[in-house]
């Protein structure tokens, strides 16, 4: 438990706040926007429509349809989908 903690804070500064690390822990998927290109891989990659273009940028707009099948970490070549375990 506790190493599945540190993986998901490692690189967090020491500011995160009893609200932000509960928010992360329920998350499915996440978009690492300082890798994220928009060139629309995972957007176009996902069958369960949980991606969606926002402002021209890819969001994560319907995260609990994902199922977490692995097909949209697959087809990002810059590495900025993050997918958690349970």
């Amino acid at each position: 438990m506790l190493s599945k903690i540190l993986s998901i804070f490692k690189g967090n500064s020491k500011k995160d706040t009893k609200k932000d690390i509960r928010k992360k822990l329920d998350k499915i998927i996440e978009i690492d926007y300082n890798k994220c290109k928009n060139c629309l891989s995972c957007y176009r990659a996902c069958k369960n429509n949980v991606f969606d273009i926002e402002n021209s940028r890819i969001v994560v707009k319907n995260e609990k349809n994902c199922t977490k099948c692995g097909d949209c970490v697959k087809a990002c070549r810059y590495g900025a989908i993050i997918l958690y375990n349970d």
